[in-house]
């Protein structure tokens, strides 16, 4: 059972290039082959290993089975504003048939901040989605920007998810060391680790850290980050 695991969010600077980085960045971990895809351009440089796939335009099925063939699992990141567009894409193909079909199953991945404006984003994308999908809420710790601080414990939106069986994952915030290391490099979180090579030791030992405690969280959604083989045994093929 393969994975096409989607993080989307279309709140900005809501974290999904960070949490698909570090998705990827477990499945390799795992010895899991995955194809990174991005939708944003901002996230596309030298040294961005994944593909490019222009949802501003008509997605084309074809890009999805062929990743999906070559693939134990694909990883898409949504850029901000696009959600719909998944979401329309996947009704106007019936992905979910075609899915089901390549023995793949969709897994959901919405990082949230605890704010009223990501609540609501959130219960819209699971109206959009229902049960197409299994789902995990990636909880970041970000401090709400330009909207009303909201709880997520006992909020529509977490009764919602909860609902329809999702896990909830709470991701290790950037401390002070990493801070200081990212920013004498010049690089945000997501540059740093397309570039881990080159960067410099105290950075890199940062980073490791970061990425072992992400790692571990992410360890809770196994079920649904991880591929099957056929024999029922969870890795890689």
């Amino acid at each position: 059972m393969k994975k096409l695991i989607v993080i989307l969010n279309d709140l900005e600077a809501s974290g999904k290039s960070t949490v698909s980085r570090a998705i990827s960045t477990y499945l390799s971990d795992h010895e899991i082959r995955h194809q990174l895809v991005t939708s944003d351009e901002r996230d596309v440089d030298e040294h961005f290993e994944g593909e490019f796939w222009d949802m501003d335009e008509e997605i084309e099925l074809s890009q999805i089975i062929r990743a999906l063939d070559k693939n134990q699992a694909v990883v898409i990141d949504v850029a901000s504003g696009l959600a719909r567009n998944w979401a329309d894409f996947c009704e106007a193909e019936e992905l979910d048939t075609l899915l089901a079909e390549m023995d793949v199953e969709m897994t959901l991945v919405i990082p949230e901040h605890p704010s009223e404006r990501c609540n609501e984003e959130i219960v819209d994308l699971v109206d959009l989605f229902s049960d197409q999908a299994d789902y995990v809420i990636a909880h970041l710790p970000l401090e709400p920007k330009g909207s009303v601080p909201n709880k997520w414990k006992g909020s529509y939106a977490a009764k919602a998810t909860n609902y329809l069986g999702a896990v909830c994952l709470n991701l290790p915030a950037i401390g002070d060391d990493l801070a200081t290391a990212l920013e004498s490099s010049g690089l945000d979180l997501c540059g740093a680790i397309d570039q881990m090579e080159n960067l410099p030791r105290f950075a890199e030992v940062q980073l490791t850290q970061w990425i072992e405690a992400c790692t571990e969280t992410l360890q809770r959604a196994e079920d649904y980050l991880i591929p099957e083989t056929s024999d029922g045994l969870v890795g890689a093929i």
